[in-house]
């Protein structure tokens, strides 16, 4: 199943990044809805849904993201402005 379409037509390059961390999160981990003030660990993230989650969002994006990016994270926040400089480019 892939993740829900997310209209950016009017977002920011930032605000996409955002839509597309909360979205691939969800469909990963299978709860939610996530809040950014959320850490991975929280929700019982593991090293393997890291690794699903980077990948993921990595292709939207278009960008390498390594899994330590989510893992070193304090929160979903955090990692979508790890992620931004790379993919707000897009």
């Amino acid at each position: 199943m892939s993740a829900p379409h997310v209209s950016t037509e009017s977002a920011s390059p930032a605000e996409h990044v955002v839509d597309v961390v909360l979205s691939v999160v969800a469909e990963v981990t299978g709860a939610g809805p996530h809040r950014l003030t959320d850490s991975f660990y929280d929700f019982g993230g593991t090293s393997l849904d890291a690794i699903r989650i980077c990948l993921r969002v990595g292709r939207e994006l278009g960008v390498d993201i390594p899994p330590e990016t989510l893992l070193d994270s304090e929160d979903l926040a955090a990692f979508a402005s790890a992620v931004a400089p790379a993919g707000g480019a897009r």
